[in-house]
């Protein structure tokens, strides 16, 4: 499979993420986006979908108007998707690790509870913003699927997942048999806290910061699938 961008999505003065998309009828949130920030006029194309596959392409009319200029299209979900988990570490914010995540193409985003080793809790801003956080780094990345993120994941319920895998330096190759990949803090997990018989997978040949290995094995794997 290649990596694609339908034109009139890449080429879309904005990107929106709506619940309805048979009329569109924009928030006050959104009408500020479109016209406030972004100062878009009459006759410039804007996509929108509604995060679960459909999209369409409408049109700006006049000063602060929009109006259907599209059939839905609809696209097809992956055969499989593709996860990333990582703890949050101090003095860095979780927010930009999962904005971007979402905007390198992964599917399900989990936020980890501290563990042994790590130094910072989950903040409740996270939870209040996540939802926004998440359509943001859509319309930023023209998805038309909506990523699933939760936040504050107990460690021990990912690990006993299907085909989960932890980074670690000392791990086996990245292949396409890698799915969903958890992201330790820094120094990595505590023996005690993965099982043995956890596969361990090598995301690259140097030593990352925590927030880093968690953007580099989640746009490894986008790229590996991409190209099956």
């Amino acid at each position: 499979m290649g990596i694609f961008v339908n034109p009139l999505l890449r080429n879309s003065a904005a990107h929106l993420v709506l619940d309805n998309i048979t009329t569109i009828s924009l928030s006050d949130t959104d009408a500020h986006h479109l016209f406030r920030v972004l100062r878009l006029r009459d006759g410039q194309s804007v996509t929108a979908t509604d995060g679960a596959g459909r999209w369409r392409e409408c049109r700006v009319v006049g000063r602060d108007g929009i109006e259907i200029s599209g059939a839905v299209v609809v696209e097809n979900p992956k055969s499989s998707s593709i996860g990333i988990a990582f703890v949050p570490v101090k003095a860095e914010k979780p927010e930009a690790t999962v904005r971007q995540l979402v905007e390198v193409g992964i599917d399900t985003i989990d936020v980890l509870l501290p563990t042994k080793r790590a130094v910072a809790a989950t903040r409740d801003r996270l939870h209040d913003r996540i939802h926004t956080i998440v359509h943001e780094a859509c319309m930023q990345s023209r998805r038309v699927f909506v990523p699933q993120v939760h936040v504050g994941v107990d460690l021990a319920e990912v690990l006993g997942r299907a085909g989960v895998s932890v980074a670690d330096p000392e791990g086996g190759p990245l292949s396409t048999e890698h799915q969903y990949i958890v992201v330790g803090p820094e120094g990595g997990f505590d023996p005690l806290e993965v099982p043995e018989t956890i596969a361990k997978v090598s995301i690259g040949p140097v030593v990352m910061r925590a927030e880093t290995a968690a953007l580099v094995a989640g746009a490894r794997l986008v790229a590996l699938h991409e190209r099956q």
